[in-house]
């Protein structure tokens, strides 16, 4: 049986067509803590981005080939971390699966950086879509209003640095996840087509850690939001409108509404629609959809299978996968509908 699921937009279209299939191509995660140095890279950032990376790895399934991690000095035996419990400093694991083997190579050096994502740029193809997420001590240069992220061994990745480095990518689009004091400063640099951008904070403002564990705040409900579940396993729902995915929207909006300290968190999405559908979970090819509005105002839904091919309006609607539509957003003259298998 097929799933169906409605969906609405606000935009009223007189006599058009709009058809659309979903992304086929891959995710490449990058996860990257900064640090600064060994006084300042707490273990909190280490299990931020362990909790991911289990995530990328266990729950949704992602390639070991397609994560690049870059965490403050690469893995290197030397005591790099201050723990949570103020008692000193330890050696971060390069293991951050618990499966025995190293996923820790590359530091966050800001050469580094500029390398891995040199070379990332190079690779991937317009097929395929870029996920960052980035951990660390941000700050704001007052003399070049910009805010940056301190790197590993104390260089800086202005925000600016970061959208030229970014901009070299020719993918089909990118969602960003960004948890570092002043982060909201990154907005209006990275803002491009086709791009979602998370941020813990307002520009203006620092973020903070979780007052009840070794994780900072925003982040951590975040990662929560698309795992679906916590570092202990209990269960967490962010998917609002029931099709199975959590959406970069749906996250943003979990973590937001779960976040207790004085932060402010911030979303872009351009267009404003890519963040409810871009996912971290690899979607299965879906079917193709069209709206048209014919004679004036008369609009005609058409159904295609996953081979393209038209098909009868079925009948038997699953309930469990039928999003409500808001009131306020719903118009009567553009009714999309999509096919799921």
């Amino acid at each position: 049986m097929k799933r169906f699921l409605f969906i609405s937009i606000c935009a009223v279209v007189f006599c058009c067509a709009v058809s659309a299939q979903e992304s086929t191509g891959r995710v490449h995660a990058v996860i990257i803590n900064g640090g600064m140095n060994k006084l300042m890279n707490h273990e909190r950032y280490w299990n931020d981005c362990a909790f991911l990376y289990r995530t990328l790895r266990e729950d949704l399934h992602f390639s070991k080939q397609d994560i690049t991690l870059l965490m403050s000095d690469g893995g290197e035996p030397g005591r790099d971390m201050l723990l949570a419990d103020g008692s000193g400093f330890a050696t971060s694991p390069a293991d951050l699966d618990g499966d025995g083997e190293r996923d820790v190579w590359l530091p966050a050096t800001l050469e580094q950086v500029e390398a891995s994502f040199t070379e990332l740029a190079a690779s991937l193809t317009s097929n395929d879509r870029l996920f960052l997420f980035m951990i660390d001590h941000g700050d704001f240069d007052n003399s070049m209003q910009l805010s940056y992220a301190w790197m590993w061994g104390g260089g800086r990745l202005y925000a600016t640095h970061l959208a030229k480095l970014l901009d070299a990518f020719h993918v089909e689009s990118m969602s960003l996840c960004l948890g570092l004091c002043h982060s909201g400063g990154f907005n209006d640099e990275l803002r491009r087509e086709n791009r979602v951008i998370a941020t813990s904070c307002a520009e203006s403002e620092e973020s903070w850690a979780c007052s009840d564990r070794p994780y900072d705040e925003f982040v951590f409900h975040w990662t929560c939001a698309v795992a679906g579940h916590d570092p202990e396993g209990n269960l967490v729902c962010a998917d609002t409108d029931g099709d199975g995915y959590v959406s970069m929207a749906e996250a943003f909006d979990y973590a937001s509404q779960h976040d207790l300290q004085e932060e402010t968190p911030q979303y872009s999405s351009t267009p404003t629609s890519l963040g409810e559908f871009w996912s971290l979970q690899q979607k299965p090819k879906s079917g193709i959809y069209e709206r048209r509005n014919e004679n004036g105002m008369s609009p005609i839904r058409k159904y295609y299978d996953l081979q393209g091919r038209e098909i009868p309006e079925p009948s038997v609607m699953e309930g469990k996968y039928i999003k409500k539509l808001n009131a306020k957003q719903y118009s009567g003259h553009s009714p999309i509908i999509i096919i799921k298998p």
